[in-house]
């Protein structure tokens, strides 16, 4: 029996939707988990847990000075690249240069132009944070999937 024109856009449709739902259902499967993210896979290694009581670096009062919460912190790659768990107070990918701007440069500077990463655990977002060659803060941004107990 031949299908009618009407009914072969009804069944295409309902292809294109099968496959726009089943595609983002894919997408969001290969959110790695924390430990899978390229943070801890590619631009960190050896990373060491932190006794925040007990660890007073300069970045510690930068941090404090912008009100962002740090929950816990590591300190990865021979000790030279720290990763801050924090609760930030705006998100790092909306219009807030006012508050960014000024926290990158304080950073900067409190932890001697070397690279760090922030993993905001309310946002399930990693902020790694370079320096490009004419000294500019650069910042890539990758998800996690939170951890389910």
């Amino acid at each position: 029996m031949k299908k009618s024109h009407l009914q072969s856009l009804f069944m295409g449709g309902l292809l294109s939707a099968g496959l726009v739902m089943s595609g983002s259902a894919f997408a969001a499967e290969y959110i790695p988990s924390l430990e899978k993210t390229r943070l801890f896979t590619e631009i960190t290694h050896d990373c060491r847990d932190v006794v925040l009581k007990d660890w007073k670096p300069a970045t510690r009062d930068v941090l404090a000075k912008y009100g962002i919460d740090v929950t816990a912190a590591k300190l990865c790659n021979g000790g030279d690249y720290p990763v801050f768990y924090v609760s930030l107070k705006y998100d790092p990918q909306g219009q807030t240069a006012d508050f960014y701007q000024p926290f990158y440069e304080a950073m900067k500077k409190a932890n001697k132009d070397r690279p760090y990463s922030m993993i905001s655990d309310l946002d399930e977002l990693i902020i790694n944070v370079t320096y490009g060659q004419m000294g500019e803060t650069k910042t890539d941004f990758e998800r996690f999937q939170p951890c389910t107990l």
